[in-house]
């Protein structure tokens, strides 16, 4: 088993669990997992840099500074991304989606 299926198969469970704890409870958080394994995707896609991450503002919308910052390193080697979206869905949670 390689680490995107451990990762699949063991991690994610728990992290939909944690998101919406976090979620219901207003509370900001950042995970990041690096997943990379020998070999390549399913589409022949090198996997040498495969990072699942979440992001999620406080209760309020409002992110977390530092964890945006760790993100935007993250995700875009300390590029800003270019354009930010928050949605508010009608059972008052938020998605902040970036758009690359």
């Amino acid at each position: 088993m390689n680490k995107e299926q451990v990762y699949d198969e063991t991690i994610s469970p728990l992290m939909q669990q944690i998101i919406e704890t976090c979620q219901r409870h207003g509370i900001a958080m950042m995970a990041s997992f690096d997943i990379a394994h020998d070999g390549e995707g399913p589409n022949g896609e090198d996997c040498s840099s495969l990072i699942c991450s979440s992001l999620l503002p406080d209760g309020e919308g409002n992110p977390n500074p530092v964890f945006t910052q760790a993100n935007a390193l993250i995700r875009r080697g300390g590029r800003p991304a270019p354009m930010m979206l928050t949605t508010e869905h009608g059972d008052g949670s938020k998605t902040m989606t970036a758009i690359i």
